[in-house]
């Protein structure tokens, strides 16, 4: 898969779908957030989550996701979201995740964005891969990264069918000793919009 200019949020991968912006539902009831909603990590300090019941996105805020020289050279956060698939029937479409925030630096100071993302299915199965974002000084801009993977899942039973998808990154700034520079990842947006029977 390939990353573009953020983070891909995972289920067990199938063919990939067509056009992803166009909100097509399968008949209710569909995959829908839970309402569950964690995070770990230093960078993860009052965090909030608000979900978009209609569309099924989730938007989490990082207020305290960032780096800067030469106080705060890294940090980390996880989330971790909960989202409940259809008992009995199969639901495939495609994810979307977005991050963004801004980065800053000047000549020879670099950023690094780092995630590890991945779906445990209830099962224990896990799918993964390792999106990054890097910049190098000088810069000063915003930025949002963004990727998409179709899934699939297919006929899970009541006691089985509550996922969780997880984004756990990391920022750093390089080299640490560096005069200025900062990195912020404001906000995680996820989207499960797109369903349609399998």
């Amino acid at each position: 898969m390939k990353f573009f200019t953020a983070a891909a949020i995972l289920l067990p991968a199938s063919a990939a779908l067509a056009n992803p912006l166009v909100a097509v539902r399968q008949p209710p009831p569909r995959a829908k957030f839970t309402g569950g909603f964690s995070t770990s990590g230093n960078g993860c300090a009052g965090a909030s989550v608000a979900f978009d019941a209609t569309n099924e996105i989730a938007t989490v805020s990082l207020p305290n996701y960032f780096v800067n020289l030469p106080n705060r050279p890294a940090t980390s956060c996880a989330v971790t979201l909960l989202v409940r698939f259809p008992a009995g029937q199969c639901t495939s479409g495609t994810a979307v995740g977005h991050v963004s925030g801004h980065v800053n630096l000047p000549v020879g100071v670099t950023g690094t964005f780092t995630s590890r993302d991945y779906a445990v299915s209830p099962d224990g199965n896990v799918s993964q891969i390792s999106p990054n974002g890097q910049w190098t000084g000088p810069t000063d801009t915003d930025y949002t990264l963004d990727d998409q993977v179709s899934y699939t899942y297919n006929r899970p039973d009541a006691n089985n069918n509550v996922v969780s998808f997880t984004l756990q990154g990391q920022l750093q700034l390089q080299p640490t000793n560096g005069p200025t520079g900062s990195l912020s990842n404001n906000q995680f947006v996820f989207d499960i919009q797109t369903q349609i029977p399998c």
